[in-house]
């Protein structure tokens, strides 16, 4: 079992908001049995409160439940208690060092360089008010390390308004070149010979108000997925 313990200052926002949400994407991939997930702040300052009002407000539209969390401090054991220990800016990652003088096992990490946005911070709305920033940083930060450690890719298709946008969520994901063809022959190649990122998929779907060609074609998308797995096999 991997141990993932996300930190932030305060524990009331952001890794609790990275807390539920990779517990989620655990969940959709059918993961979550070989993980165990927390979050802990690296200060006293909100001991005992639970995630803060706004931010569980915007879990809560996510479909998150963060309900019975509530503020805990990192103690210096958690460093040989867990296998990833994963700050939201680099004074988290500054304090816990001090804290467990130093990382000699590498297990400290940034939580948006596994989205590629090296040395970035988590936006931190306590300072900004912008919960919905702290929720798209927090995702992408999140779908990175599920990457990094399990080669899942998701794809988000329940925002596409068009088939455009499947295939543009498609080369985003997959890391396509650019003269990769969108089309479902072209998917297919890519899928079962040529270089691509990700080694297993989870799909969310276009939600049902979509237009129904949207749906359809989605359908189609993920059934390319599934023959080319079987032709692979």
């Amino acid at each position: 079992m991997t141990k993932i313990l996300f930190v932030c200052h305060g524990n009331i926002c952001r890794s609790p908001c990275a807390e539920f949400y990779f517990r989620w994407l655990l969940g959709l991939a059918g993961l979550e049995q070989n993980f165990e997930v927390a979050s802990a702040a690296t200060s006293a300052e909100e001991l005992g409160n639970p995630v803060y009002p706004p931010m569980r407000r915007v879990l809560s539209a996510h479909g998150l439940d963060c309900s019975g969390k509530t503020a805990r401090q990192l103690r210096r054991s958690d460093y040989d208690a867990w296998d990833w220990i994963i700050g939201m800016d680099e004074e988290n990652l500054w304090d816990m060092r001090r804290k467990f003088g130093g990382d000699p096992e590498g297990k400290l990490a940034n939580l948006l360089d596994f989205a590629g946005r090296e040395g970035e911070a988590v936006a931190d709305p306590w300072y900004t008010r912008e919960f919905e920033k702290t929720w798209e940083d927090v995702s992408q930060g999140c779908q990175g390390l599920l990457y990094v450690l399990t080669g899942t890719v998701l794809l988000d298709f329940t925002l596409c308004a068009d088939i455009p946008a499947l295939y543009h969520e498609l080369r985003e994901k997959l890391r396509w070149e650019d003269w990769y063809g969108e089309n479902l022959d072209a998917l297919h190649d890519v899928l079962t010979g040529l270089p691509h990122r990700g080694k297993h998929f989870v799909f969310l779907m276009p939600e049902d108000d979509a237009p129904r060609e949207v749906r359809m074609y989605a359908q189609r998308i993920r059934r390319v997925f599934e023959v080319a797995e079987t032709e692979l096999d």
